[in-house]
């Protein structure tokens, strides 16, 4: 017997009463008499109701993997924030412990000290790729330097060593406004706050990537729910055009609204303007189970 409890407790069961429920409405609409012209609606018609339990398999796949990836973000944002608060109580002990001006001195210090690691490593990078042209050997890219990349890379030089020169200098000078003496109290604790830093920024990158294919899952279900409406409204036309052929009403009643829950999205979903478009009740007759 096929109904919604059944659906929701065996989707497999499911997706067959859904194709069965088609095929009945096609039989309705299609009588097909012996040497019916295969260019009529009614094959056509047939042709694309052999697609629904595909569609309401991919519907149901789209709505589970939305439910997970939706889960998964959940608890993302979840230790974002607790990791965020963290953070920013370690922050707020920092200051109270030492001062908002000396924790700042102290941070540009951090920062002018990292600047001067990455400038003294451009410069050793690209002192390298002279050497070993000059040495007629191959560098680091595979590719022996020719006069005019050698030119461009003594500029390069020169600029690196510039930048490593003022870098030196920003050092220097915040050590002498921080101090020696608390420059070694706060930076152990500031570099336990980049870290947490870093760690958040990847938490957010997770986050996004969630969103991205939580967004990709429901324009799926989308896309699955559109196809269904389009094979309803076909079945509808063929049906219109049946009875309009043998002098019945044009319009019959709307089909029956009952299993829809049960084909539409799993129990945990709850279908949105978010998670898919409004159903119309064509496509509720069609994968209604009857």
């Amino acid at each position: 017997m096929c109904g919604p409890a059944t659906v929701l407790a065996d989707p497999k069961t499911g997706l067959e009463c859904a194709a069965a429920a088609s095929a009945s409405v096609v039989a309705e609409s299609c009588p097909a008499p012996e040497g019916q012209d295969e260019d009529s609606e009614c094959p056509k018609v047939v042709r694309s109701t052999s697609a629904v339990p595909e569609l309401l398999e991919e519907m149901n796949h789209s709505a589970e993997q939305t439910n997970k990836l939706e889960l998964h973000a959940s608890k993302a944002e979840m230790r974002y924030r607790q990791r965020l608060a963290h953070w920013s109580r370690l922050h707020k002990d920092l200051i109270e412990e030492h001062g908002a001006r000396s924790v700042d001195r102290a941070r540009r210090y951090f920062e002018a000290d990292e600047a001067l690691q990455a400038a003294a490593e451009r410069v050793r990078d690209i002192s390298q790729q002279i050497s070993a042209a000059g040495l007629g050997t191959k560098v680091a890219h595979g590719m022996e330097l020719d006069d005019e990349t050698m030119a461009q890379r003594k500029r390069e030089h020169e600029v690196a060593l510039i930048d490593f020169s003022e870098a030196l200098r920003s050092v220097e000078y915040w050590r002498a406004k921080a101090g020696e003496k608390r420059l070694n109290s706060i930076l152990p604790s500031l570099r336990l706050l980049r870290g947490h830093a870093k760690r958040l920024d990847t938490e957010q990158e997770r986050i996004a990537a969630l969103s991205q294919r939580i967004r990709v899952s429901k324009a799926r279900y989308r896309s699955s729910m559109a196809e269904l409406e389009r094979i309803s409204n076909a079945i509808h036309e063929a049906r219109s055009s049946q009875g309009s052929d043998e002098g019945e009403p044009e319009h019959e009643p709307a089909p029956a609204r009952s299993g829809l829950e049960a084909y539409s999205m799993p129990p945990e979903v709850t279908p949105t303007e978010s998670s898919g478009p409004e159903t119309t009740p064509e496509v509720q007759g069609l994968i209604a189970c009857k």
